[in-house]
């Protein structure tokens, strides 16, 4: 097929067969035509349609910048609250609220700062609180709530050594930052130096006690009753004050059966004694004794004295009287008057001390009957008359009865020499010579005659006699015997 010629096939065979080309007829050079308008003016339109979007953009921008809102928290006076805003900075966030603040109210952050989502503004209101610094106290308006910051920011200068005192709590420094709750009373009272001259010698303390007496409660300082202080205990506190401390005497006083300690400034053991409200009453006194000069740690003891008078009835014993009588026969008495007690009052004075008897005395003897003797008449006529011994019939003058008991050398260790310095054996006796003197001859019935020519220590009351022997003829006597006192008659004999 010719170039340029364009073969037409049927439709059929077109449709049907994809690769047949349609081959087209070649095209003619045509004359170029004129350039359409818009085509000149259509950079223009472009640029004119991007300004025009792009101011579009802008202002839907902006609209939406107008409507776009930020979520803040606001807290006011310790409550808090969300809001959404459309504010940019603090201060319109605060005037949109509708949130009046005093010059004294305390926001943050600042007002000028702007807002950003999540902010948290914190809005203080001012408050009065009652603030008292040494005893002088003055309303202060306040946003803050802490102890520290508002004494901070009163200029308020605090120690350990003041006294802290928030809303009736006493604290230390190092708690005012800790304080939680808000405050609405705050006490300060600085320390002040106070001089003690005490029986110690003279120190210093730092006080926040009011008054004298509570300065030295504080300080640990005791006062007792009797004590003495220079200045009145209500006077204020001021610097440097002056105080002068009379101790007074301890002194421990036992009475009554209580001991009890007590201080007084007396000068002697009377005075402790009134101060302490102890009473000497009668015959009672004290050791030492109540005139004597008080000391440091006296220990005074009073005694209770309490005197008894008793009076007693005793009888008065009667005494027997021997009357001698020539007519009646030496050794024999007869009772001629029969005697009988008599009768005395005793008044007797009974001291006791502290309950404890210590002495008694007699103050008075009055005798209210008398008592009358026993009279016993005793012979002295001697009469001779004989008994019958072994040598023969003997002429004696008077019998006793005596307790007779032996003895030789060997009881006496050997010794055989009497008294009057003969040898003892048998027919030797001792007795009491104030009974029967030596040379006495007796009769004995059992031992013989015998002569009192030995004696020993008084025994029995002088009734006794003992009986001689030699070592080779001793015998054991024990018992009372009839004594027989030969002749002659002998001024020496007891009746």
């Amino acid at each position: 097929m010719s170039p340029g010629c364009r073969r037409r096939s049927r439709p059929e065979q077109i449709e049907n067969n994809p690769a047949v080309f349609i081959l087209m007829e070649p095209t003619r050079p045509h004359p170029p035509s004129p350039r359409p308008m818009w085509r000149v003016f259509l950079p223009y339109l472009v640029i004119a349609a991007v300004l025009t979007l792009v101011g579009v953009i802008a202002f839907v921008l902006l609209v939406a910048s107008l409507l776009q809102t930020t979520p803040v928290t606001v807290v006011l006076d310790g409550e808090a609250a969300q809001y959404e805003t459309r504010a940019a900075t603090v201060a319109d966030v605060v005037e949109d609220l509708g949130i009046a603040l005093g010059s004294r109210d305390l926001i943050e952050p600042s007002p000028d700062n702007p807002v950003e989502a999540g902010m948290v503004l914190r809005i203080n209101r001012a408050r009065a609180i009652s603030l008292t610094v040494d005893g002088l106290t003055t309303a202060l308006w306040t946003p803050l709530t802490n102890p520290a910051e508002i004494l901070e920011s009163a200029n308020i200068q605090v120690s350990d050594l003041d006294r802290i005192v928030v809303d009736g709590t006493r604290v230390n420094v190092s708690e005012l930052s800790r304080w939680s709750a808000p405050v609405t009373r705050l006490n300060v009272r600085h320390a002040l130096p106070l001089h003690i001259n005490d029986a110690d010698g003279r120190h210093t303390i730092q006080t926040t006690g009011e008054t004298v007496g509570e300065a030295l409660f504080e300080a640990g300082i005791p006062l007792y009753l009797a004590d003495g202080v220079s200045i009145d205990l209500n006077t204020p506190v001021t610097a440097n004050l002056e105080v002068e401390i009379q101790r007074a005497f301890q002194v421990t006083i036992s009475a009554d059966g209580t001991t009890i300690e007590t201080r007084t400034q007396g000068e002697t053991i009377a005075d402790a004694l009134a101060d302490a409200g102890i009473a000497l009453m009668g015959l009672d006194y004290t050791i030492p004794a109540e005139d004597q000069p008080l000391q440091p740690d006296m220990h005074v003891r009073v005694v209770r004295v309490k005197e008894e008078v008793i009076t007693e009835t005793e009888p008065i014993p009667f005494e027997t009287v021997y009357q001698a009588d020539d007519t009646l026969e030496l050794d024999q008495q007869v009772v001629t008057q029969e005697g009988q007690a008599g009768l005395q009052r005793i008044i007797t004075r009974v001291r006791y001390e502290d309950g404890v008897e210590v002495s008694r005395s007699t103050d008075d003897v009055a005798v209210i009957r008398p008592p009358i003797d026993r009279i016993i008449t005793h012979g002295t006529n001697v009469v001779i008359r004989t008994v019958e011994t072994p040598q023969g019939p003997r002429s004696y003058w008077r019998v006793l009865r005596l307790y007779a008991t032996s003895y030789h050398p060997a009881a006496l260790g050997g010794d055989n020499v009497t008294a009057t310095g003969r040898t003892l054996q048998h027919g030797i006796v001792a007795a009491d010579t104030s009974v029967l003197p030596f040379g006495t001859e007796v009769y004995i019935e059992g031992y013989g005659i015998g002569l009192v020519a030995d004696t020993a220590p008084p025994r029995m009351g002088g009734m006794w006699i003992d009986l001689g022997y030699s070592d080779e003829d001793y015998q054991h006597w024990a018992g009372y015997v009839d004594v027989y006192v030969l002749t002659p008659v002998t001024d020496e004999a007891s009746p």
